[in-house]
Formats: C-alpha cells, sequence, structure tokens
C-alpha cells in the first residue's frame, strides 16, 4: 500500500527520515552534559509513535533521526538541578525525494536548560471570578485570594478593580474599566520573558525590578460584531508574557522603604458576564517585605487548601 504526502506530490511507502542535533547550554551559553533528551520521532511504516532518548555529551549535544511527518518533532529536556526544558524544532516543509529525507538534515537546535535557584514559598492562584459590583472600586486581597468585605473575606485592597459593562449581545458589547492600587508608590510594570525562558518550563526573571512600576492599568474588552474586537490583553504569540508588581508599599519622604512583591502571568483578561463581567488571572505573591525572589516552590503554596484547578502548576 503507498502513503500519498499529497501536499508535496511524493508518493512513498515509508515515512521521510528526519535528522537532528539538540545542543543543550545552560544560562551561560555553557555545554550541558548528561542531560536526558526525549525525542519523539514516527515509525516509517506504522506511523505510530516512536521514542527516541539519550544523553547529552561532553559538548551539550544528541543526535538522532527516525521517521517524521510534517506535524515536526517534539522534544522533551531534562536533568536534575535544571527545570525542564525543550528544543524548538519547526516543522519540517521540504523533502529530497531521491533519499527520502526532510531537509534541513541534521541542523543543529539549541535549547537553555536554567538552572533551579532559590525557589520559595509564594501565594499561588489562578482567579477566574466576577467582579462583585460594577462602575465602582472592588478591592481584592493578595493574600486572602478573594475580594475585600463586604464582598469577601479580604483585608487590604491590593487590587483594585473598576468596570463599567454594556452588554447588547453575545458579540455586541462593551466591558471598560482600571486596575489601580491602595498606596501613591504600587504598580505594576510589564515583564516581558526572557530569552532563556523560552523553551523552558521556568520562563521568568527570578527577581522583581525595584522601580518603574505604574499606578494605573486600563482594561478593555470590547467586540462590536463584524468591526471585530479590542481587548487590552494577551497579545497574540505573547501569552507567556504578563507583569510584574509591588503592593502595599510604605514610603518616606517619597522614597519606597518597604514594598511586597508578586507576577502575573499572562496579564489580566476580563469576559462579559450576567449580571457582572469575570475577570481572570494568574499571580505569584511574596508575603515577605522587601523580598523580591519570585522563583516559586510549587510545593509550597501558601493556599494550601487550594482546589487543584486554581492552583497554576508552572514556577
Amino acid at each position: 500500500m503507498i502513503a500519498t504526502m499529497e501536499s508535496f506530490g511524493v508518493e512513498t511507502a515509508e515515512l521521510p527520515d528526519a535528522k537532528v542535533t539538540v545542543v543543550v547550554v545552560d544560562e551561560d551559553r555553557k555545554p550541558v552534559e548528561n542531560a536526558d533528551v526525549s525525542l519523539v520521532f514516527l515509525d516509517r511504516t506504522t506511523f505510530k509513535t516512536n521514542l527516541t532518548h539519550g544523553k547529552t555529551d561532553s559538548r551539550g549535544l544528541f543526535t538522532a533521526e527516525g521517521g517524521c511527518n510534517i506535524s515536526g518533532i517534539g522534544s522533551d529536556v531534562r536533568k536534575d538541578g535544571y527545570y525542564r526544558g525543550a528544543a524548538s524544532i519547526p516543522n519540517f516543509t521540504n523533502i529530497d525525494e531521491s533519499l527520502n529525507q526532510w531537509e534541513p538534515w541534521d541542523k543543529t537546535y539549541t535549547t537553555v536548560l536554567r538552572p533551579i535557584g532559590k525557589p520559595i514559598a509564594l501565594y499561588a492562584q489562578k482567579i477566574d471570578m466576577e467582579i462583585p459590583a460594577l462602575d465602582k472600586p472592588c478591592g481584592f486581597d493578595l493574600e486572602a485570594g478573594d475580594w475585600v468585605t463586604p464582598y469577601g473575606k479580604g483585608e487590604k485592597s491590593d487590587f483594585i478593580f473598576t468596570l463599567h459593562q454594556d452588554k447588547r449581545g453575545l458579540q455586541n458589547y462593551d466591558i471598560l474599566g482600571g486596575l489601580t492600587f491602595s498606596n501613591a508608590l504600587d504598580g505594576l510594570q510589564e515583564a516581558p520573558m526572557s530569552d532563556v525562558g523560552t523553551n523552558s518550563i521556568f520562563k521568568w526573571e527570578r527577581q522583581a525590578p525595584e522601580g518603574n512600576y505604574q499606578l494605573k492599568f486600563q482594561l478593555q474588552n470590547s467586540w462590536h460584531g463584524n468591526k471585530g474586537v479590542t481587548r487590552s490583553f494577551k497579545i497574540p504569540g505573547r501569552e507567556w508574557e504578563g507583569y510584574f508588581f509591588h503592593v502595599r508599599t510604605v514610603e518616606q519622604n517619597g522614597q519606597i522603604v518597604s514594598a511586597r512583591y508578586g507576577k502575573i502571568r499572562g496579564g489580566i483578561e476580563i469576559f462579559p458576564h450576567d449580571p457582572n463581567p469575570v475577570i481572570v488571572f494568574t499571580y505569584y505573591y511574596n508575603p515577605t517585605p522587601n523580598d523580591r525572589n519570585l522563583e516559586w516552590d510549587p510545593g509550597k503554596d501558601l493556599f494550601r487548601d487550594s482546589p487543584l484547578l486554581e492552583t497554576p502548576q508552572e514556577p
């Protein structure tokens, strides 16, 4: 029986071969020896998954080959003392028909394994909650993981959300508002994903910046039928980027003497709902004053009784 890859005009009884080399380095771009590399190929004739394992050599290299379709090759890279990573191997698009091989042949793909530093206990939670009131400030307590009194069990307004909703239909609505803070030197700033975090499960800088925080942030989700959607969150291709924040700041003579730091993964989303909009975000919060370390130990969630679905799985 002949298997046909019509999009390439190639007929073959077997999947084409692919050969790749993965080079594993650390954050200083030094080779990582004895890292465990797993590559997901396909059996050339049965098309079933064929997992290939191996370890990197003294130069951080691991090479393997096997059958592959246009979906490309999956990967997983691990070593004790490092965060799990992967290699970005793009989908193949060209076949050398005479050899039944994908091109490029034996190209090298580099991945960074990030050392585990000093992970600590943090408040970490996924929030998916209806704002309790429209057109008025609603405080959210990061240590309680809830709205402040009278809407919840929170006591301190670390985040203050104010939203207005005009919902005219499923594809015709405006949600407008913003996020503000309780103290003059509180705020948040954008947190671009570092290059070394691209293929790691730990994608962030380990510490929050000290300064350049903004006191206000605009929130919007508008859909006006076929005119399109306008949103203030999750730019395509940047889903992992988010924000650093500091709250509960104490100042003397205009200078911060105490602050508590955290991060928001992927931004803050707002969605239409009846009677009030829903706010969605994932945050990590360090309750120790002036400690900017945000490298979280997933085994040490300060929300000890949170359901699994409300707990982030990534550090």
